[in-house]
């Protein structure tokens, strides 16, 4: 068994070597050298091409194309940059750990994919947390700043939706299709990879309504404050329609002289008071209204 892992494919004649040596088809080799392919799988002859996207590195949600040559006893894999989730498989390669080292490149192979597959679960842990700590703010504290972020989370989890769905089809092509690069004894292997993704997709659709339904929940919430903030509002302006009144009616300026019948509270020793006190009871007759109809609770 031999894996062959190339980073950063910029050597073109390395690669045409490596290419003649195995016995690469052309197309192939070209799609793997050529990124932002969808993930999938191609049927030749003597081997299988395979396209998967990776995450990168600390739970990002960046995406790599990793493409697979899996054939007669190799695996050749090409990465676009350094860095993967292939720790684990190495480990169990160099310290003989579990069954790698015994079967064929099919399990190779799948324990790659398995791997690329498996990245998923840390970021969408993370993304569930992020969309926790939302979910708290937009209930508390309904700020515009709020469905900023919603946004870009609806965003980083169609990218994931995106990234896992063909994966899901090649995993399930591999295992239907029968090839004789992939053992029977392989395949139970495969179904679980594709119970991962299944898992993997249930959990971005039900992260990508919670965070729809947040949407709605910022909406309705900065509707309620809008509708307080307005019913405060209205009520203070209420309150002072009759103060106003009674004001200006005071402030016209009729001659007392021409008739007694121009204004006579203002020759009143007690005019200011009652006109002070009219004012206090029309606001608190309004209030004790406005309260026994329940519009301040």
């Amino acid at each position: 068994m031999v894996w062959v892992d190339i980073v950063q494919f910029g050597d073109e004649q390395l690669i045409s070597e490596v290419g003649e040596a195995f016995g690469l088809h052309n197309l192939a080799l070209e799609d793997a050298v050529h990124t932002h392919q969808r993930p999938k799988v191609e049927e030749y002859d003597d081997h299988l091409f395979l396209v998967a996207l990776m995450l990168g590195e600390q739970a990002s949600i960046d995406t790599e194309q990793v493409a697979f040559f899996v054939g007669d006893g190799y695996v050749i894999t090409f990465q676009e940059k350094p860095g993967d989730c292939f720790g684990p498989v190495r480990d169990r390669i160099l310290n003989a750990k579990g069954r790698i080292r015994n079967a064929g490149a099919d399990y190779l192979c799948y324990a790659l994919l398995d791997a690329i597959i498996d990245g998923y679960f840390p970021v969408l842990e993370q993304q569930g947390e992020i969309l926790e700590a939302l979910e708290d703010r937009v209930v508390s504290s309904p700020e515009p700043g709020n469905i900023a972020e919603l946004h870009n989370m609806k965003r980083n989890l169609l990218l994931l939706r995106r990234a896992i769905w063909p994966h899901r089809e090649m995993v399930n092509n591999l295992i239907r299709n029968e090839h004789y690069l992939i053992a029977s004894d392989t395949k139970p292997f495969l179904r679980d990879c594709y119970d991962h993704t299944i898992q993997l997709m249930d959990i971005v659709e039900t992260y990508r309504e919670i965070a729809s339904g947040l949407v709605d929940v910022h909406i309705s919430s900065v509707s309620v404050k809008l509708n307080e903030v307005m019913k405060v509002l209205t009520i203070v302006a209420t309150v002072f329609m009759p103060l106003s009144f009674i004001a200006s009616l005071y402030g016209m300026n009729f001659d007392r002289q021409i008739s007694p019948w121009n204004m006579p509270e203002l020759g009143w020793s007690l005019g200011y008071p009652f006109a002070l006190l009219l004012m206090l009871g029309s606001a608190a007759g309004l209030l004790w209204y406005i309260w026994k109809r329940g519009w301040l609770r």
